[in-house]
């Protein structure tokens, strides 16, 4: 990377942990393309070099997110944590996350689901990119090698219909308004699915 993307890249980063702050600080809806420009020193006009929207900025700050739950993925897997309860341990992190911040999580879902043809060929389609589905993939891939899970199963589709059941637990815990802690809901939601490929 030159000196020129590195500095863009700079620039990037700094919109985003300044509109992560503001998003803690005021809520996603009182914060402006404005107060995050001002916040990070940057023109409006180069905020929107970097991002189209706010709500562009919300999914950045998700890759960012998902980054760093893959690293600490790769770090259980390493010193040898059994992966099904790797898996357990980030649906229980992605869970306990969307229940502190519940508004966020919100409008991090209607972002996505606004963009969902972008995000559907991104999540499902690009091994490149790390998203909850290529996380879970490789925890998969990983309980099969352990006996685990049987390897008759795709990993790949496994991986996905777990990250598909997660969102949908999030999102319907956050529109009906439950009161029941996310965790257990998602907990025992994939439980089901477990539960029918084990090989306990």
């Amino acid at each position: 990377m030159g000196r020129r993307e590195e500095k863009r890249e700079a620039t990037r980063q700094d919109i985003l942990a300044s509109a992560g702050i503001l998003f803690m600080k005021k809520g996603y809806e009182n914060t402006s393309v404005d107060d995050i420009s001002a916040a990070a020193n940057v023109a409006k006009g180069t905020f929107y070099y970097h991002f189209k929207s706010k709500d562009e900025v919300l999914l950045g700050l998700s890759i960012g997110y998902l980054k760093r739950l893959n690293e600490s993925v790769d770090e259980q897997l390493k010193i040898g944590t059994p992966p099904l309860d790797v898996l357990m341990t980030v649906l229980r992190t992605t869970a306990r996350d969307t229940e502190i911040y519940r508004e966020l999580s919100r409008h991090f879902f209607l972002a996505m689901f606004s963009q969902m043809r972008e995000q559907f060929d991104t999540q499902y389609k690009d091994d490149q990119i790390i998203t909850l589905p290529s996380i879970l993939t490789k925890i998969v891939i990983a309980a099969q090698a352990k006996g685990e899970i049987e390897k008759h199963w795709d990993a790949r589709e496994l991986g996905i219909m777990i990250a598909g059941l997660s969102h949908h637990a999030q999102v319907t815990w956050i529109i009906l308004e439950e009161e029941r802690p996310l965790v257990d809901k998602v907990e025992d939601w994939v439980r089901v699915i477990v539960r029918g490929v084990t090989t306990q």
